[in-house]
Order: structure tokens, then sequence, then C-alpha cells
């Protein structure tokens, strides 16, 4: 859903979004399947041109366990800070064409994203906070299965460490069979 800019009061405005009032339910389908979401949100203008928007979101993604490969609701908890600026053209040899000029900030500080017109793709936008929350190889909370078949230590701080041990006997060299080749 898109939010018109144009229409923020100067003290701004607060939005609570969530499965019941049915805002980003088509956009967020993909990644949370028919678990519940709830987000709240507030946008105030800055300027003229540029806003603050501040907010979390809090859900859950049907995912696998890295370590058991149980099925698991994986809590997504996310807060956000951005400043909203308008999309600026960026020819090949502008200031901010150069590499990592976003890249090269820290994680504390508060990001900016671009909206086109008076427009800002609010339900995009979870989308993508979402998307970027969940983890490479989600495991399971302690507190819902402790004792995952395959892993033992269930620190997720720690690496993995399976009790698997190594073949005893070294595989046979792909070249073994070069060493009795004579040339003449």
């Amino acid at each position: 859903m898109k939010i018109n800019l144009a229409e923020i009061p100067e003290e701004g405005r607060t939005y609570v979004w969530d499965t019941q009032s049915g805002e980003a339910n088509a956009v967020l389908a993909d990644l949370i399947g028919k678990n519940t979401y709830a987000s709240e949100f507030t946008i105030r203008p800055l300027n003229s041109k540029d806003f603050e928007m501040t907010g979390k979101i809090n859900t859950k993604l049907p995912e696998q366990c890295a370590r058991c490969g149980s099925d698991i609701q994986f809590p997504i908890n996310e807060r956000f800070r951005e400043i909203l600026i308008p999309k600026q053209d960026q020819p090949r040899n502008s200031k901010y064409s150069k590499v990592n000029h976003i890249s090269d900030l820290s994680g504390d500080e508060t990001d900016f994203c671009e909206y086109e017109g008076q427009h800002f793709d609010m339900g995009e936008y979870l989308h993508e906070v979402v998307a970027l929350a969940t983890p490479y190889n989600p495991v399971c909370p302690k507190e819902d299965n402790p004792n995952c078949s395959i892993y033992t230590n269930p620190e997720p701080e720690r690496g993995l460490i399976y009790n698997e041990e190594m073949p005893a006997e070294k595989p046979e060299s792909p070249f073994a069979a070069l060493k009795n080749l004579k040339l003449n």
C-alpha cells in the first residue's frame, strides 16, 4: 500500500497495520504465509521534501530448523528508522555513482529510502524489512526444542558441532594411475 506523503500533517501521522486491517496482507503473504503480523510506524515531515519514519514490525516466519530440520515459526521483531528522500537521478559520473557510498555507514546510523512523486510504498518496505531479518540458518529457539536431534551443543552463539568421525582410510588419489605410467 502506498502512502501519500503530501497528506502527512506537520506533527506527523501514526499508522497501525496488522492482519485484521489487511493493508499489507497480500505483500507479506509470500514470506509469512498464514501467520499474523503487527506493524506500527510514524511518519513526520522534516522539511517540504524529506520525512522521518520510525516504527516496528512483529511477525513469525514458517521456516525449517537448520540443525534438526523440524518445522518452526521463527519470530521476527524488527525496529526501523529511515529518512525518506525524493528519488534522485544518478548519472554515471555523479558523486553518488561511486562504489560503497551507502555500505560504508555503520549499523547504528539512520538509513534512508527514496520515494517517487509524493507516494511511498510502505507495503514493499515492510516486505523488505521482514525479508532482511530472516536469518540464513534459522534454528529452533531453546524453549521450543532444547535438544535438536543431531546438534550436540544447542547454543546459537557457537558453531555447529556434529558427532561425525572422519573416515579412517584415505581415498585413493585420482593421479595414482599416472604413477605407473612410463613414457618413452
